[in-house]
């Protein structure tokens, strides 16, 4: 589903198989609202490429250099 021709978002389910991650841990950044998305109903939909950018500095984030590690 497309909101925009823009920004690919996506289901749950379908952010859950690009992205490698569950569908519990997206659905509960939805729900505290620390990802991108929108809401039809009961459905939640992620702007995939915003959600991808974000997980990427947080995992940047929590990496450390060799020398701090030691």
């Amino acid at each position: 589903m497309n909101f925009s021709s823009e920004k690919p978002f996506l289901s749950i389910k379908d952010t859950s198989t690009r992205s490698g991650l569950s569908q519990y841990y997206i659905r509960q950044r939805c729900i505290d609202g620390t990802i991108p998305h929108r809401r039809l109903g009961i459905k939640y939909y992620i702007d995939y490429d915003a959600f991808m950018e974000r997980e990427h500095l947080l995992a940047a984030q929590s990496c450390k250099p060799l020398s701090e590690a030691q």
